[in-house]
């Protein structure tokens, strides 16, 4: 319990100077998870929105006929509901067209201190995501 709250107390502290621990700078992150044998394409697609949704990602563009969804940027809250709109979050997530796997991308952007967005990903919510993923629909 004690870890948790140090990992949450310098999340805080990390987000008023800068951007949180978790945010890498550079490209989004991306990882593939392979489908579940015998999954039909319509309840992964639903079953993956509803993850988003259930993580607080609210969607920007949904294309089942593509195997698209983007979501909107989510902006940082910490877990005593502090906003830093300094911060932003955003999931895409892309099916291949044989429909056996999908791909997560994560994007992270910080706000620079001369007003520049500084992209990268977020270490922790492309692993969160990638896990309910798996469990929702991987193999």
């Amino acid at each position: 319990m004690l870890a948790v709250v140090l990992v949450f107390g310098m999340a805080v502290i990390g987000c008023a100077s800068g951007p949180p621990g978790s945010f890498v700078r550079g490209q989004a992150s991306s990882v593939t998870i392979m489908l579940r044998p015998g999954l039909e394409f319509d309840q992964a697609f639903r079953e993956v929105s509803f993850v988003l949704l259930q993580n607080d990602f609210l969607t920007e563009t949904l294309q089942p006929d593509a195997g698209f969804i983007r979501t909107n940027w989510r902006i940082w809250v910490t877990p005593r509901g502090q906003v830093f709109d300094r911060y932003r979050v955003r999931v895409s997530v892309t099916f291949n067209p044989a429909r056996t796997q999908v791909t997560l991308n994560v994007e992270g952007q910080w706000l620079d201190a001369r007003g520049n967005w500084v992209p990268g990903h977020d270490r922790a919510v492309s692993e969160e995501l990638r896990m309910e993923l798996m469990m929702a629909v991987g193999n």
